[in-house]
């Protein structure tokens, strides 16, 4: 899919900051520590679609930043639309208006660009497709259910249908022809069909029907327990770097016990400690394939590994192969 919008590197935050400003506003991008190694290795993509019926698609690719909307940049913005973000790959931690979700592959997230709001990668490579919908055509066709950020699950069958309606919708606005706002003086395409009409229909019924049920058995109203687990989640995204981090952070942060913190993991079938772990083993895994600068030491120690034969042990134990075998 990421052919389609022929996005644009980035290998510096100044050229990332100034991507992300053409295809979704004006941001402010920070690299995010990596903890004992120090940052990560920047490198980002951006990429736009636009169609002639005013649909608008942005990519990004992004690890190891927090990106950040302001009330001064909104005012100083001509942005107005709502955003419809997709989840592809990786995680995002994203806040808006005290909400807060995780999101994983297949999640998708509804925000509003006239709202102040923070995006955490911190170490994940994440990759998102976001749909941005004019401010009176959501108003005029979803209403209320667009007051708020929401969080479609993965597992709803709403965000299944919405991934393949915006996929197609990409792909279907790339066909006709559109150019990317990465291209210098790039113009907007044509879709003379009548099937882009029946497709941004079909979105839209199904957007609300995702919205709705969101509200009525989603995000805003899981029990204790869950909230708990999502929170937990964040924070571990947040520190899981940090080879000093542990589950006492995460109780302490969240102000409970550890036997509510365990009790939450137990209800997933999963526990703080394993959660920590993995999370700390897939950010050393892609960084091992990815970055070939640095040695796999100190990818493990920026990791958030002191121990490197416990790392070199729990990653044969978790991926079957020693980190150097696939390098």
């Amino acid at each position: 899919m990421q052919s389609a919008f022929a996005p644009q590197p980035h290998r510096t935050v100044e050229s990332f900051q100034s991507g992300v400003r053409q295809v979704c506003g004006t941001y402010t991008v920070r690299t995010a520590r990596a903890g004992q190694g120090g940052e990560f290795p920047f490198a980002a993509r951006t990429g736009l679609l636009r169609g002639e019926a005013g649909a608008e698609l942005a990519y990004v690719r992004l690890a190891g930043v927090e990106v950040e909307r302001t009330a001064a940049q909104i005012r100083a913005d001509f942005v107005d639309h709502f955003v419809l973000t997709m989840q592809c790959s990786g995680s995002a931690e994203m806040t808006q208006g005290g909400a807060t979700a995780l999101l994983r592959p297949r999640d998708i997230f509804v925000s509003d660009a006239t709202r102040p709001s923070r995006f955490s990668f911190a170490g994940d490579d994440a990759e998102q497709i976001s749909l941005h919908i004019a401010r009176s055509e959501g108003m005029g066709r979803l209403g209320k259910l667009l007051d708020g950020p929401t969080l479609i699950r993965s597992d709803s069958g709403f965000a299944v249908a919405l991934k393949v309606l915006m996929l197609r919708l990409a792909r279907q606005i790339a066909d006709a022809g559109t150019t990317h706002a990465s291209d210098a003086g790039g113009s907007n395409g044509r879709i003379e069909d009548d099937a882009s009409t029946h497709l941004h229909e079909a979105l839209f019924a199904v957007l609300a029907s995702a919205l709705l049920e969101a509200r009525t058995s989603g995000y805003a109203s899981r029990d204790t327990h869950d909230r708990l687990y999502e929170e937990a989640l964040c924070i571990i995204h947040r520190h899981a770097s940090d080879p000093a981090f542990g589950a006492g952070e995460i109780c302490r942060e969240l102000g409970i016990s550890p036997r509510q913190l365990q009790r939450s993991f137990a209800r997933h079938g999963d526990s703080a400690r394993e959660q920590i772990l993995t999370t700390r083993l897939e950010r050393a895994r892609r960084r091992i394939l990815n970055d070939q600068a640095l040695t796999v030491s100190e990818i493990a120690y920026s990791s958030g590994f002191n121990d490197l034969s416990f790392f070199y042990r729990a990653y044969r134990r978790h991926f079957g192969a020693a980190p150097g075998e696939r390098r």
